[in-house]
């Protein structure tokens, strides 16, 4: 039986809202405010909000515009607190409780806590269970999965994030797993400008450039869109890149290999952009150009498609259903290769601009945010049926 999202009471339980983590941040955001929107009592558990009192008032402004409550778990020494994670699944009156991530021991909490109380929970692994990233620290992740095993085994449903996951861990945890997609309000991009961002950064205010915005990690693969960015060069490219980002890590030995080129001049690290700074900063680009080693969905190259930008990257992006919609370039993952279409994009923006305007379209149909808070309560739904 279909159940209004009005009945419905959720909790959702995440390790932290902080924006430079990225990807799980936005989506429970942005899930628990159209969930809302559309009727259900919400609730937000983290751990940790973020840790800039600009960043803490936005986020807790734009819970309470929507009637998110939200609920920070840390105490003094920065442990979740189980106890009153009990008292919040009591208190909301949560009919079921959705968890974020897999390693973290807020989720282990959060499972526990809503077995105590009767309650069903699901799991969004933000891509965690994806084959590829289950080998990478293996040993580790598989002695988490050998110990914690029941957080699967009493799952109602698993979430993943492309059918390759979904497929995956049907078949290794033997668990109902479907694909519950990010999305994004698709409204903000098609009505935002360039004007914002090419005033923060006027150096770039008449310079065509292809853009990366992700976390600055070895997992994104910069170091490898550098090499193509090379090799472009090489091949004629006159375009610059800006790199936008917070350092994982990795900037240091990034603008090492920028320096080594002798490209400096043309190759832009800007650090992290947020909110309405990173739109403009998608409008104000020519490509959108991500060469990741591993990528569970890649909602960046979501935000670009959105923009109406072309975008080009690898099958290491998994976006199901772009390639076949032919909504972005996905080239052979080579310097060389990507080197070409960059190279190919630039000569030709008849075609860029046509690829460009194919992306969102599709992107439009298929991901603003209502359309997924609906697919979330199909998911609750199915799971309260099973009792």
């Amino acid at each position: 039986m279909h159940v209004p999202m009005t009945s419905r009471s959720i909790l959702h339980v995440i390790e932290d809202l902080k924006p430079e983590s990225g990807g799980p941040t936005t989506v429970v955001v942005e899930l628990a405010r159209h969930q809302a929107r559309s009727g259900a009592r919400v609730s937000v558990v983290c751990g940790s909000g973020p840790d800039q009192a600009s960043q803490r008032a936005q986020l807790q402004a734009s819970f309470e515009a929507d009637g998110v409550a939200l609920h920070v778990l840390a105490s003094a020494d920065r442990a979740p607190s189980r106890r009153r994670l009990r008292e919040l699944i009591q208190t909301t009156g949560a009919e079921v409780v959705h968890l974020h991530g897999m390693w973290s021991s807020i989720v282990r909490l959060g499972a526990a806590e809503a077995r105590r109380a009767g309650l069903p929970y699901v799991i969004s692994t933000h891509g965690m269970l994806h084959p590829d990233v289950l080998e990478q620290g293996k040993w580790k992740k598989r002695l988490y999965l050998t110990v914690f095993a029941s957080i699967l085994g009493h799952c109602g449903e698993v979430l993943a994030l492309n059918d390759e996951e979904r497929h995956a861990i049907h078949t290794r945890f033997h668990r109902p797993a479907s694909v519950l997609p990010n999305g994004l309000e698709i409204k903000r991009y098609i009505a935002s400008s360039s004007e914002r961002f090419r005033g923060l950064h006027p150096e770039l205010a008449n310079t065509s450039f292809a853009l990366f915005v992700g976390r600055l990690h070895p997992i994104k693969g910069i170091d490898q869109l550098l090499r193509s960015f090379i090799a472009a060069r090489e091949r004629g490219l006159c375009s610059h890149l800006v790199v936008a980002g917070p350092d994982g890590g990795q900037r240091a030995e990034l603008e090492r290999q920028v320096s080594e080129a002798r490209l400096s001049s043309v190759v832009h690290f800007i650090g992290p952009v947020y909110g309405d700074v990173k739109i403009a900063a998608f409008q104000a680009c020519s490509m959108f150009v991500h060469r990741p080693r591993f990528e569970g969905f890649g909602l960046t190259v979501l935000e670009a498609l959105a923009a109406g930008k072309p975008v080009v990257t690898t099958r290491r992006c998994r976006l199901d259903g772009a390639e076949s919609a032919d909504a972005l370039r996905v080239t052979p993952d080579t310097d060389e290769g990507f080197a070409e279409a960059m190279v190919a994009l630039e000569r030709d923006p008849a075609s860029a601009a046509e690829l460009g305007a194919r992306a969102q379209a599709w992107v439009q149909a298929r991901f603003d945010w209502s359309a997924i808070a609906q697919q979330a309560l199909e998911v609750y739904n199915r799971v309260l049926g099973r009792g």
